[in-house]
């Protein structure tokens, strides 16, 4: 089983992630994901909502690949 679902893939692939869906990944494959999310979030607008709307999508995939 793959880590990602479909939507989390979908989302991925929103921002730009484009990763083979696998069941375990590297630390600096974790490490690229959340730099890459995050870049992404952090590239839209905070004053209509954007910025905590998309941290509530994307919490899912940050969850996942557990990045300390």
């Amino acid at each position: 089983m793959d880590l990602f679902n479909d939507k989390e893939m979908e989302l991925l692939n929103i921002a730009g992630v484009n990763i083979e869906n696998k069941v375990e990944y590297t630390d600096n494959e974790k490490r690229y994901i959340f730099r890459q999310v995050t870049e992404f979030i952090m590239n839209h607008s905070s004053k209509n909502g954007d910025i905590g709307r998309l941290q509530g999508e994307y919490e899912c995939v940050i969850n996942k690949i557990n990045v300390v």
